[in-house]
């Protein structure tokens, strides 16, 4: 489950995201319901007017696990996109993944993961961010 985060995302992965949760292979993953929920709730704006410092689809950020001090960098991706082989993806369906949709940096993240305990992470930087780069449609 995904600590409570208002979630500010683009139009057109909130269209995408909710549509991949419909698909019943999706939507009876652990992680689904609080995404479902976030969704729900959250402000979606054109992508053109998403802050350059959040955390949108097909973002590659660095971000420090605070539980263990590591630092990782990883490439928000939905799980179709997955490469089996890429170490620098994370599907927007794991538990780290669906925690960082939508966060900013500086900010810190907590949540529950399924098995119970909880995890937090810190946004350091995001080193690339689609809407900032221009790639309004993707």
């Amino acid at each position: 489950m995904v600590a409570k985060l208002h979630l500010l995302m683009n139009e057109l992965d909130h269209a995408r995201l909710e549509r991949l949760l419909e698909k019943p292979e999706y939507a009876k993953m652990p992680v689904a319901e609080a995404l479902v929920e976030r969704l729900e709730n959250a402000d979606v704006a054109d992508p053109k007017d998403i802050p350059s410092d959040l955390v949108s689809m097909h973002s590659r950020v660095r971000f420090r696990d605070l539980k263990a001090d590591v630092q990782l960098e990883k490439e928000l991706v939905y799980p179709h996109n997955l490469n089996p082989e890429a170490t620098d993806q994370l599907s927007v369906l794991a538990p780290l993944g669906a925690a960082l949709l939508g966060a900013r940096v500086g900010q810190e993240v907590h949540w529950q993961l399924p098995n119970g305990k909880d995890a937090a992470l810190m946004v350091e930087e995001i080193l690339h961010q689609p809407e900032a780069a221009g790639e309004l449609f993707r």
